[in-house]
Formats: C-alpha cells, structure tokens, sequence
C-alpha cells in the first residue's frame, strides 16, 4: 500500500466523505455532505481529517469541541470515524484517532469520548486497543 497523508478536509472532498459515510451506515448524498462541510469546516470547534492513499480518500474522523457543564475545561468527542472497507485493518483508523488526539490537546481538551452502537462489537473492541474506556449507556430521542 502507498503512503498513508493525513490531512483537514476540504469541500471538494465532499464526494468521497459522502461515500464513507454510507459505508459508516448514513447514506448522504455528495450535496448533502458539501452542505454540511460548509456549515462543519469554518467553525473552530469542529474538525474533519482525512486520510488519503493517492491523493483518494480512505478515511475520516470527525471532532467537535465541547465545554463540560460538571467541570471546567472541555473536552472532544469523536463523531464519525469510519475507513474505506477496503482498506480497514492497516491501521488507518488508528493513525486518524491518533492525530484526532492531538487536535484535542492542542484545543486543551482533557478528555475524548465517543458514541458507539451496541451492535459495532469489533468497534467497541478497537477502541479498547487505544486504551478508550467503556463507561456508559447513551440514550437518544428522535425529535421530529
């Protein structure tokens, strides 16, 4: 396999984001995804990375910045994180959570923490590997 480049996202990587996100399991349209890049890349509390082989994009985590209500300081939350299919199990997803790491410290976070669904075990377990700690249920109500 090439080099792996880790990189921010740009709009025009809106196709191959869209792409990675219905491999995640959230079908988005390329428009949606530039919509949402459009709303997302300005905003300094957020942050999208990329990873590329040849310039494609293989892969994606994406960050937001949080203040903690119980505490002071803030914290990350990884949103999206997700590798091509293709390429999963070359260590991508950790070379992106790991630089997702370091934008979290260099915005002072002390903290990263992450959703999971119940049914993504093989997830659960690689971020086991990372040392990420299983430390509770989310709840969620649709709002319509």
């Amino acid at each position: 396999m090439s080099e792996v480049i880790l990189r921010e996202a740009r709009y025009d990587d809106s196709y191959e984001l869209s792409y990675l996100m219905g491999e995640l399991g959230y079908p988005t349209k390329p428009e949606e995804m530039t919509e949402r890049l459009e709303t997302l890349l300005p905003n300094s509390a957020y942050a999208c990375f990329v990873a590329c082989v040849n310039d494609q994009v293989i892969g994606m985590i994406g960050l937001t910045k949080g203040i903690y209500f119980e505490k002071n300081g803030c914290y990350a939350r990884i949103s999206a994180l997700v590798v091509s299919e293709e390429f999963r199990g070359n260590g991508i997803g950790k070379e992106l959570v790991r630089y997702g790491e370091e934008w979290a410290k260099e915005q002072g976070c002390t903290a990263i923490l992450l959703n999971s669904g119940k049914h993504r075990t093989d997830t659960h377990e690689f971020y086991r590997s990372l040392d990420y700690d299983d430390t509770g249920l989310r709840f969620i109500k649709v709002m319509l």
